[in-house]
């Protein structure tokens, strides 16, 4: 008989969890130099929600009031003291929601991010493929417990979302292959985790987060006992080495799961209820 390698009241909890994390609220507020703002106002509109604007004086940062998981992207030349002017405003009450400050620096960006405050971040920036791609990265780091919701409601930003719940995964699991000892033990803990991770890439691609999910669920299962019998091989091949290897290999798993997912849900889930029963018919513990 199919028997979960996962305490079900624990998963439910997790369902419940990442299906209130999706519907909490979530966005972006633009500022700064008109041009780059009608950019960025383009880029993070592609197939979603058109963000908020506040396009004027920098002096008016000043009365800026956000709420956890409203986002704000002040973006300004390198020249001219625009930069200096919004950290000045800034450094003295930082958005609740957080802010970035893109600084766009053409040829000569870096991408680098620089933190200079709890919740806020400087970014060196490019109008470039990856100067966008990096600016949502920002934006999924700094949404924090809203990075679901925010990436469900821009397309944009989904990528880099879901790619730092596979990231933040991957580690824990990597963690907990290093500390748990017994043979086995590491498999309840690594599943679940890897349950809230592909709960959470459904729900960022704008997937239902229901019972129904037991497709992708399902599909975790398996993909951790072969994980599973492929670490347990490698220890026995290497004991010396096993620790690693667990921990290793617990990365590696969740990672290819949470890529796996991320393609799934890119073409719209599209597995049917038959197809969840046979899969999970074949499973053996």
């Amino acid at each position: 008989m199919f028997k979960l390698p996962v305490n079900l009241s624990k998963a439910l909890d997790a369902w419940k969890d990442i299906s209130s994390k999706a519907e909490r609220l979530a966005s972006v507020v633009l500022a700064g130099d008109a041009r780059l703002v009608g950019l960025a106002q383009y880029r993070f509109s592609v197939g979603g929600t058109v963000p908020a604007t506040r396009v004027g004086p920098l002096a008016e940062l000043s009365g800026f009031s956000s709420v956890p998981g409203e986002v704000l992207v002040v973006l300004v030349p390198s020249e001219g003291g625009a930069e200096a002017e919004v950290f000045a405003i800034l450094g003295v009450t930082v958005p609740r929601g957080g802010a970035i400050v893109a600084v766009d620096e053409g040829a000569k960006a870096t991408g680098k991010v620089v933190r200079l405050a709890r919740g806020l971040v400087r970014l060196s920036f490019a109008d470039s493929a990856s100067g966008w791609r990096q600016l949502f990265a920002c934006c999924a780091d700094l949404a924090g417990e809203h990075a679901v919701a925010l990436g469900r409601r821009y397309p944009a930003v989904r990528p880099a979302v879901a790619r730092r719940v596979i990231d933040k995964t991957a580690v824990q699991n990597a963690l907990i292959g290093l500390l748990f000892v017994l043979p086995g033990a590491d498999m309840p803990a690594m599943t679940l985790n890897q349950i809230r991770m592909v709960l959470s890439i459904a729900g960022i691609y704008g997937e239902p987060i229901s019972l129904d999910r037991a497709v992708e669920l399902a599909g975790i299962v398996g993909m951790g006992f072969g994980f599973r019998a492929f670490a347990r091989l490698l220890v026995r091949s290497t004991p010396g080495l096993g620790w690693v290897l667990k921990a290793l290999t617990g990365y590696t798993a969740t990672v290819a799961v949470g890529l796996g997912a991320i393609r799934y849900f890119e073409k719209g889930a599209p597995a049917s209820t038959s197809r969840v029963v046979a899969l999970a018919s074949t499973l053996k513990p």
